[in-house]
């Protein structure tokens, strides 16, 4: 029955881990829309809004290993739950927060309860899908940021103008109940087929000494990741990319504000943003294709149009301008992930890849760690946003640089 069902419900089970992963990036994005609210009434400064971004990332950070380990060994879908039950909750403890240092900690457990559901997430497309479809599955889950993003700046600020920043953090994570709904009864569990196999069968010790090959297999990959210079340079390139993608998500609604514009307005130029970053992240491998261009070439063309995109976005002082240039600025923004993370799995080969994407994605999740407090400082310095989009045409020039030492590979 677990079998049929399995073939019967994959998009609805591919629909309800999306929307978990979705849901990490709605709990985590939603702060930027409320961030000016909750900073005027605890009376904290950039600095320190900017850390309730950080203290998030830290928890994520944690968790990234420990996700892929656990998404091995036991069952993904009572660990996808558990996540999501867990975000949501401390999701709603947001609104009961009484001072700065509370809400910090809150944050940092939010964090680490969304850290494991990419694994997971994972863990379960491999398992629904049969091998030729689950690229364009996992293609699907991976519109979960922007999508996340989208949701976080289209009802932040209206609820926050409606029902004010605490009930905004309560409905936000009234969502997981259907989340959760969806993901119990969609969701199959991995079946597990030990027990009944003789104790001399020689599948049995070939997939024992599969195990342990592949426990072994996690320190070389990770060696082999660290001593390859191909990777290193992806990896400092996705760096600087991330720093970028991350802060405008974080500080354009402020920004907007900064301008003269309400919050609502400021929402819905990253909400324009996003959209158009959900549309290219799916359109991206097939641009490279048509275009004929390697993973490392792609890379170096989009980088190098968001430093252009970021110049033009920072000479915008009309909401029209700020609107249509966001979009193609989001467009562009959204290219270049899945070709780091390809190039990243084809420079480990076959054994390693789901190694050296996970590394690489804990590197570039550390820029989302610092970025927050190094722009929230920079403002808190110069009284001005304007200097974030130097920042941010600095990082997109850096990251175009170190792909030009990356080997080129063959088109994808």
């Amino acid at each position: 029955m677990g079998a049929e069902q399995k073939k019967r419900n994959p998009y609805l089970s591919l629909a309800a881990v999306t929307l978990a992963f979705t849901f990490t990036f709605l709990s985590r994005y939603i702060w930027s829309p409320l961030m000016a609210d909750v900073s005027n009434e605890f009376r904290i400064n950039a600095t320190q809004a900017g850390l309730y971004m950080s203290a998030f990332f830290a928890g994520y950070l944690v968790t990234q290993i420990p996700g892929g380990i656990m998404a091995d060994r036991y069952q993904p879908k009572y660990i996808l739950i558990a996540c999501t039950v867990l975000g949501g909750v401390m999701t709603a403890a947001m609104s009961f927060i009484t001072n700065y240092e509370m809400g910090l900690v809150i944050r940092v457990i939010t964090g680490i309860s969304s850290g494991c559901v990419m694994a997971q997430c994972s863990k379960v497309v491999a398992t629904t899908f049969e091998p030729k479809k689950r690229a364009s599955a996992m293609g699907v889950v991976l519109a979960s940021p922007p999508f996340g993003i989208t949701l976080a700046q289209s009802i932040g600020a209206p609820l926050n103008q409606a029902v004010g920043w605490r009930n905004t953090f309560l409905i936000v994570a009234a969502i997981v109940v259907i989340i959760v709904a969806l993901l119990a009864v969609f969701v199959q569990p991995i079946p597990r087929k030990t027990a009944a196999v003789p104790a001399g069968n020689p599948a049995v010790a070939q997939a024992a000494a599969t195990k342990a090959k592949g426990q072994a297999g996690l320190l070389e990959g990770l060696v082999g990741f660290f001593t390859n210079k191909q990777q290193l340079l992806l990896g400092v390139s996705g760096f600087m990319f991330m720093f970028v993608t991350v802060g405008f998500a974080t500080w354009t609604n402020r920004y907007a504000q900064s301008l003269g514009f309400t919050p609502v307005q400021g929402g819905m130029i990253i909400t324009c943003y996003s959209i158009a970053g959900i549309i290219a992240s799916c359109l991206s491998g097939s641009i490279a294709v048509k275009c004929r261009m390697s993973h490392r070439n792609f890379l170096i063309a989009s980088l190098a149009a968001m430093g252009v995109m970021t110049v033009l976005f920072s000479m915008q002082r009309g909401y029209m301008g700020l609107i249509v240039v966001g979009c193609v600025y989001g467009a562009i923004s959204y290219l270049p992930s899945t070709h780091y993370t390809t190039s990243a799995m084809m420079l480990a080969g076959e054994r390693y890849t789901a190694t050296a994407a996970s590394t690489q994605n804990l590197l570039f999740q550390l820029a989302s760690l610092i970025m927050p407090i190094i722009v929230g400082r920079a403002i808190d310095l110069t009284g001005s946003y304007s200097f974030v989009w130097y920042i941010f045409l600095g990082c997109s020039v850096i990251a175009a640089v170190f792909c030009l030492f990356v080997k080129n590979d063959r088109q994808p």
